[in-house]
This record gives C-alpha cells, sequence and structure tokens, in this order.
C-alpha cells in the first residue's frame, strides 16, 4: 500500500503519484498504519447480547403465559363442581286497587346456608315481601284514572302510577310494572 505524504490519502501499490497534489507516494507497511485508518475487526458483543435478550424474552412470555392458564382451569373444574340452585321465578302479587293503611309487617330473617356459595345479581330476588309503593301515587290522591303515555305512541290505562328513581311502576288488574324513563313520554288522568 501506498501513501501521499503531503495529504496522507491511501493508493494502492499501483498508482505512483497522488490524484490531488501530484506528489510522488511512499510504500507504507500495514503495520506503520494509524489505528483509525485500519480497518475495524467486527464486535460479536452486539449480535451475542440481542440473541441472549430474545431468549430471555420468550422465556419471560412462555412463564407468564403458563401461570396465567392455571387460575382458568382450576375455575373451569370448580365451575363444573359446585351445584348452584336454581334461584325462584318471581310471582305476582295480588294487591288492591288502593293502598290500605294498615302497616305491612316486618319480615323475619331467614337463616343463610354455610356451605352454599352465594351469588346475587341485579332483579334476580324473590321475596314475599309486600309491595311498598312509598305512599300513594297518581290515581288514588286524583280520583280519575292514570294513562300513561308511550314514547313509542302507545297508551297503558292503569289503576295507580308512581314515579321512582328506578323509572315509573304502575299498577293495573293486581300487577305492579317498572318502565323506563326513555320509554314514558307523559303520564295524564281522565
Amino acid at each position: 500500500m501506498k501513501r501521499c505524504p503531503q495529504c496522507l490519502f491511501l493508493y494502492p501499490d499501483s498508482d505512483e503519484k497522488c490524484d490531488f497534489d501530484q506528489t510522488v507516494l511512499e510504500a507504507v507497511d500495514d503495520s506503520a498504519l494509524e489505528p483509525a485508518i485500519r480497518p475495524k475487526k467486527r464486535s460479536l458483543a452486539v449480535p451475542v447480547a440481542a440473541a441472549i435478550a430474545l431468549i430471555l424474552g420468550v422465556l419471560v412470555v412462555t412463564v407468564y403465559y403458563a401461570f396465567s392458564q392455571q387460575p382458568q382451569k382450576a375455575s373451569a373444574v370448580t365451575e363444573n363442581t359446585v351445584n348452584v340452585p336454581p334461584t325462584p321465578t318471581p310471582t305476582a302479587v295480588a294487591a288492591s286497587p288502593s293502598p290500605s293503611p294498615v302497616p305491612s309487617p316486618s319480615p323475619s330473617p331467614t337463616p343463610s346456608p354455610k356451605a352454599s356459595p352465594s351469588i346475587s345479581t341485579a332483579h334476580t330476588r324473590a321475596t314475599s315481601d309486600p309491595v311498598s309503593t312509598s305512599g300513594p301515587g297518581i290515581g288514588t290522591r286524583q280520583g280519575g284514572k292514570p294513562v300513561i303515555l308511550l314514547a313509542s305512541g302507545g297508551k297503558i290505562d292503569a289503576d295507580e302510577v308512581w314515579r321512582t328513581k328506578d323509572g315509573v311502576w304502575y299498577r293495573r288488574n293486581g300487577m305492579v310494572t317498572l318502565l323506563k324513563r326513555g320509554q314514558v313520554k307523559t303520564i295524564v288522568t281522565r
């Protein structure tokens, strides 16, 4: 290999003069070249570190997946072995068209079974307690029969109607029913 003494540019052995300043080139050994000019040896540290990181990542995901599947399998086994008694269907309670001034009896607590699991969901409780309307509703204090005008255009003739935070309740022929607020347009009396 040859080098220009002026600009220190490297040339192959076949060249005689520098292309830039036309100076005669000198022959140089590879050992005399500066370390910055020599080609660098490739380091294996980066590919080895990447391979180790990949293996550790796959190992962590595998362990996580194995532990997250065990509770699901255990719950599937226990779901098949737990006998849940069927929930009783609610029955209609016959009531008089107007509320009576007789106070309702307080319900007595019933002992709960200790061995069977308790599952409670909204609106699935059936009781024998009397239906409470929280006082007289529309129809008993105004004297006329209330008519519920629905948002869909229909109408319901009721014996009694009252509003709660849940929606509009009405009694018709002894049956008490709840309508959601969005279903009711207005309530009028005849």
